[in-house]
């Protein structure tokens, strides 16, 4: 009798156990598009963007850029052809070459943790990533508030 007490006793706890220990899965993403932005523009007067659009539970694509100041003639650092001359001799690469390459590998890998950081634009692979971790979360829960970020953080 005391092992049969004893049998069910350890079993009730085996199960509490695993159960405690199952990993949920990861909430769906909700159909949408979720936007996420600084707060203002850095010290070199840009101002890092993204803005993923949801569909069927998969990222379908990704907007992202950065738009200058008044200063910048408030045009997009993609579209910056002196901009992209400049970055281009001296890091290897410039933004319309980074944009693509980061936005290619989120839409293949669907997680912002498997891209890797593009050479010769380390802050703009950083930004990227961490905008699209907020959008992400922000898509598991259908939220489509604006995500404003703090410059300085």
């Amino acid at each position: 009798m005391k092992k049969i007490i004893f049998s069910i006793t350890l079993l009730a706890l085996l199960t509490l156990f695993l159960s405690a220990c199952a990993v949920e899965p990861p909430s769906p993403l909700q159909n949408g598009s979720y936007s996420v932005t600084f707060d203002d523009f850095d010290s070199t007067g840009w101002k890092a963007y993204l803005v993923l659009h949801v569909k069927d539970q998969k990222i379908e694509n990704v907007e992202y850029d950065y738009i200058g100041s008044s200063a910048n003639g408030g045009i997009l650092k993609s579209e910056d052809s002196s901009y992209a001359e400049a970055m281009f001799s001296v890091a290897g690469t410039k933004p319309e070459l980074y944009i693509r390459q980061l936005v290619e590998s989120l839409l293949i890998h669907q997680d912002p943790d498997k891209i890797e950081t593009v050479s010769g634009a380390t802050t703009s692979t950083k930004d990227f990533k961490r905008f699209a971790e907020l959008a992400i979360e922000a898509a598991k829960k259908g939220d489509t508030s604006p995500i404003i970020v703090s410059q300085n953080e």
